[in-house]
């Protein structure tokens, strides 16, 4: 599963740099999300999560398909991301208490300081 990057996709002159900037971040970061749960499989924790070293991420944009992060953005972007595709991916009984606990566990600050974004599944 592939977003298409911003400059293959938006039409030029449609859409702000920054829009496409956090567009490519958001295609970029799932599929690396995606490789790292692949690769972790149950193995994945919050903790662990928390750990992913830049080894991690580049074995991860290899699998990907994708340049390895340069920002620190970025990388709370993946690591978030995957946290919601472990939570979600709990098999076996995780009911949806469970899965919203583990997503608002951690709200994550948005690149501009002052937003928290918290993500919450919605049936």
């Amino acid at each position: 599963m592939n977003i298409p990057l911003a400059k293959g996709h938006l039409p030029k002159g449609t859409t702000s740099r920054s829009r496409a900037i956090a567009h490519s971040r958001l295609a970029k970061s799932l599929a690396m999300a995606t490789a790292l749960y692949t690769e972790f499989d149950d193995q994945a924790t919050p903790a662990m999560i928390e750990r992913l070293t830049d080894a991690d991420f580049a074995r991860a944009a290899e699998t990907a398909g994708v340049r390895a992060p340069n920002s620190d953005d970025t990388r709370a972007q993946v690591r978030l991301l995957l946290k919601v595709l472990v939570a979600l991916g709990t098999t076996e009984g995780a009911d949806e208490a469970d899965v919203i606990s583990a997503l608002l566990a951690q709200p994550t600050l948005t690149s501009r300081a002052s937003l928290v974004a918290l993500l919450v599944p919605v049936a």
